[in-house]
């Protein structure tokens, strides 16, 4: 048996020493490395680091974790966490084999440091330590906003080869794969490529080609791209861009060409040209879903001074919004249009047209002229904006509640002005040929075939005091305008002018939100505007009367509207009218004044309606002066009362064949819901239309609510007169008759005022005539006249009489007694019974005869032709001749 040797037996402790320290440090090694790599692994940015090593083999090792946190210079924030990492190398090559990581996160916060201006550096293609890296599970976090950001999962795979490096990411079922390639060594100048295609496990995917040489400044770096537009949406929305529900289609192809500035991530030239093939997007708004539509190519330009965008000719663009107002826009280009950046201001080339639908407001088609965008730093920071439009269109039939317009065509300009400083405002001229405005309301009207032309401005201040700073002026004229009722004569108008002054709606803005109704909320938001609105219609005619002209001016101001104006003939004032209506109560009132001479006036009223060409006015003053109010409430019918006084002094007046000198007249009106007032008329003396004197002519009449007041009603006629006693009558008369009473008329006088040949006679007449009034016209019921003495008849005409004995007899007939019944409706049908006692001493020796004589027929306005034309039928003459005598 060996025994150990003493100096064995002393190294034996320390060896063991040795090999104890050895196991220590193979114990602990994972750990020194770790803390190695965190003491001296220095990298730029990093700004911490975490390494956790699991263990260490001769050509493998595991590492729990892995994490870091790395600042770059351009201000970006990367936290990297990297679990379960198996590590495969080759000591003797240097080089790691493979690296497998069984998770990994990545979150990119993109910062906004700006880094100094340097050169770029040369593109060398990278030569990575490692041939293939695979992470089981990525997620990728790209942080924009505390409430946007782009979180996605999936596998990840990093292969390296000669001259090509490509990166797979699988997320869900889909593959991202970015593949780089390097020129061969002999094309050394050549520019490398990456390739990025886009594969989705459902639905078109997306491919783009990117080639940038190694020295960016010194050769262009070209792009070509494929993108399907659903992906642009998904990836917006994925970032933080606020979109509205939407589904989208089709493809963006884009090709462009950058070259680059001097300084590093500077762009000195972009160019290229796009197209969008079967685009669309559908936005899903409840209320009102908008679908957008695009197709066609777009050439672009940009460098640092100046910009260009160029939509080339077949470009087309439709919009379609529905819900209740559907309205469809569309466009396409038949020569290109460009939008020209220069200096930050941005102009146009060329025209840009529209078309715009609408069921209720029919097609209309537009161009843009003109526009100009400038004073901003940048394409969103515009501080002045014009432009112009050209719009035609026609609304074939449109009707709201009770207003209807048909074949309204509309053409003319507009032109529209921004400054973000200033103002907003606008202006356009437009011409509009209205075909048939209709009113179905509770007086139908309708306007016909007209033209106007319009112009108007408006300006506002471009902050948020948009309402209350609102300006609006504006001018419309037509050469004729013609309302026609359903009933009754139409208005015509030869020609109109409309003038707008500075009509303000300042403080709507405060009237929004309050309770009371549509109604309620309109007027008080035209509580507090104010404006001015002048009227000029010439020749305003109706019923074939004179044609005067009108000029008003109405004011609105403190929530009521104020207006005053006249009505002239040939150009002198006949008419002066004022008045205010108050919006929110919906009344008002007027008054009307007039004051002429009545010769004048006679002059001025030309051309006269029928029912005034007899009118002659010789001499004489008038005046008037009416008041009226109104109201008109929401819920409430309306009302309409009239209040004033007609004065005629000292007139000498003509009517046909009648006269009347020295007339005093009054009309005082005292309402009319119901008709109440007051009429007095007195003449000195004139003529009827035979030619008969009237005198002392006094009348006095008094309409109350429910009854009509005789005061007087006198006037000396045909030797006689004509009167009646002061009286009271139920109003209307509902079968009431005024009876007016004949005194001592004498009878010669009397039947002169048929004009009938070879009718004469003498005597007195008495009696009562019942006057009635129905339907619009006077009526005698029953009326009562005779003789209170005797007295002749002669019917002697020329002409050969029917052997007729009672016609023989009425050659010379002296009377004792006259009788007379007679009755006359307000249609002119007529019944007379007349009987007659006496005789003729020419007719068989004066033997007494006893004559009956029944006449009947019609005779309309038997009144109006005895008192003023004196154009009696012959329907009487040819009774008489016909000898219906008993």
């Amino acid at each position: 048996m060996l025994e150990p040797t003493p100096a064995y037996r002393r190294a034996a402790p320390w060896l063991l020493a040795a090999l104890l320290a050895l196991f220590v440090l193979w114990l602990a090694l994972p750990r020194l490395l770790g803390m190695a790599a965190e003491r001296w692994l220095t990298i730029p940015g990093l700004q911490a680091l975490h390494v956790d090593v699991d263990q260490v083999g001769a050509e493998d090792a595991r590492l729990r974790e892995v994490r870091a946190v790395y600042q770059s210079p351009g201000g970006d924030r990367l936290r990297i966490v990297l679990r379960d990492i198996a590590v495969g190398y080759s000591l003797p090559r240097a080089q790691v084999e493979r690296l497998d990581i069984g998770s990994a996160e990545l979150e990119i916060s993109p910062g906004e440091a700006t880094l100094p201006a340097s050169p770029w550096p040369r593109i060398e293609w990278p030569v990575l330590p490692w041939s293939e890296v695979r992470v089981g599970d990525l997620r990728l976090v790209l942080v924009r906003s505390p409430r946007a950001q782009l979180d996605v999962h999936g596998s990840f795979l990093l292969r390296q080869s000669e001259r090509q490096l490509q990166a797979e990411f699988r997320p869900d079922g889909d593959l991202l794969r970015l593949t780089a390639r390097s020129p061969a060594p002999q094309t050394a100048g050549d520019a490398p490529e990456f390739h990025v295609q886009w594969l989705p496990a459902v639905g078109p995917g997306a491919d783009a080609r990117l080639r940038i040489g190694r020295q960016p400044d010194e050769q262009p770096a070209r792009l070509v791209a494929q993108v399907p537009l659903p992906l642009l949406v998904e990836l917006a929305r994925s970032l933080g861009v606020a979109l509205p529900a939407a589904t989208a289609s089709g493809t963006l192809s884009l090709q462009a060409e950058v070259q680059f500035g001097a300084a590093s991530g500077s762009v000195a030239v972009l160019s290229g040209e796009a197209e969008v093939s079967a685009g669309g997007i559908e936005l899903a708004d409840a209320a009102a879903p908008l679908a957008l539509a695009l197709a066609g190519k777009a050439r672009f330009a940009w460098q640092a001074s100046a910009a260009e965008l160029v939509l080339q000719p077949g470009l087309r663009w439709q919009a379609t919004l529905a819900g209740e107002l559907p309205l469809q826009a569309s466009g396409r280009l038949e020569k290109s249009f460009a939008l020209r950046v220069d200096d930050g201001r941005v102009v146009n080339a060329g025209e840009f047209p529209f078309a715009l639908d609408s069921p209720p407001w029919g097609r209309w088609q537009g161009t843009l002229h003109r526009l100009s965008l400038g004073g901003g730093d940048g394409l969103g920071d515009w501080r002045v904006a014009d432009g112009q439009l050209r719009i035609k269109g026609r609304v074939k039939d449109w009707h709201g509640e009770a207003i209807r317009a048909r074949d309204m065509r509309v053409a003319g300009d507009v032109a529209l002005h921004w400054a973000r400083s200033a103002e907003v405002s606008g202006e356009l001229a437009l011409q509009l040929d209205l075909g048939r405005l209709s009113w179905s309301g509770d007086a139908p009207l309708s306007v016909q075939p007209a033209r106007w032309k319009v112009s108007a401005t408006a300006a506002a201040k471009a902050g948020g005091d948009f309402w209350n700073s609102l300006v609006i002026s504006g001018e419309a004229s037509s050469a004729q305008i013609k309302v026609k009722p359903d009933s009754g004569h139409a208005l015509t108008l030869a020609s109109s002018h409309l003038q707008l002054l500075r009509l303000r709606f300042a403080g709507q803005e405060n009237g929004a939100g309050r309770g009371g109704g549509a109604g309620a909320e309109q007027a008080r938001g035209l509580a507090a505007a104010e404006g001015e609105l002048r009227i000029a219609a010439d020749g305003v005619r109706f019923a074939g009367g004179p044609a005067p002209d009108l000029r008003a001016r109405l004011r609105l101001k403190g929530g009521a509207l104020r207006g005053d104006g006249s009505l002239l003939l040939q150009g002198k004032e006949v008419l002066a009218f004022a008045g205010s209506h108050r919006l929110a109560r919906g009344c008002g009132e007027a008054t009307l004044n007039a004051a002429q001479s009545l010769p004048a006036l006679g002059r001025l009223l030309q051309p006269r309606p029928a029912a005034l060409q007899a009118l002659d006015l010789q001499a004489g003053e008038v005046d008037a002066r009416f008041t009226l109010d109104w109201c008109a409430p929401s819920r409430s019918p309306p009302r309409l009362d009239a209040r004033g006084v007609l004065a005629v002094r000292a007139a000498d007046l003509g009517w046909d064949q009648a006269r009347a000198h020295a007339v005093q007249a009054r009309l005082q009106l005292d309402g009319v819901h119901p008709l109440r007032g007051r009429l007095k008329f007195s003449a000195q003396d004139g003529e009827l239309a035979s030619g008969t004197p009237v005198a002392d002519v006094n009348v006095d009449l008094a309409l109350a609510e429910k009854a009509l007041s005789v005061h007087a009603l006198r006037a000396r006629l045909l030797g006689g007169s004509v009167l009646s006693e002061p009286l009271n009558l139920p109003w209307p008369p509902a079968g009431e008759t005024l009876p007016l009473q004949i005194r001592h008329v004498d009878l010669g006088q009397l039947l002169a005022l048929f004009k009938v040949h070879g009718l004469s006679g003498s005597g007195q007449i008495d009696g009562l005539l019942p006057l009635g009034y129905d339907d619009g016209g006077v009526e005698i019921d029953n009326g009562q006249l005779s003789s209170p003495g005797v007295g002749i008849v002669r019917y002697a005409p020329t002409l050969e009489l029917p052997g007729n004995p009672g016609l023989l007899a009425l050659r010379n007939f002296h009377f004792e007694k006259l009788a007379m019944r007679l009755w006359y409706a307000s249609d002119g049908a007529y019944r007379t019974q007349a009987t007659l006692n006496g005789s003729n001493p020419d007719f068989y020796d004066g033997y007494p005869v006893r004559l009956g004589l029944d006449i009947n027929g019609k005779l309309p306005g038997l009144f109006r032709s005895a008192v003023f034309s004196g154009d009696f039928s012959r329907h009487i003459l040819e009774q008489l001749q016909s000898g219906k005598l008993e």
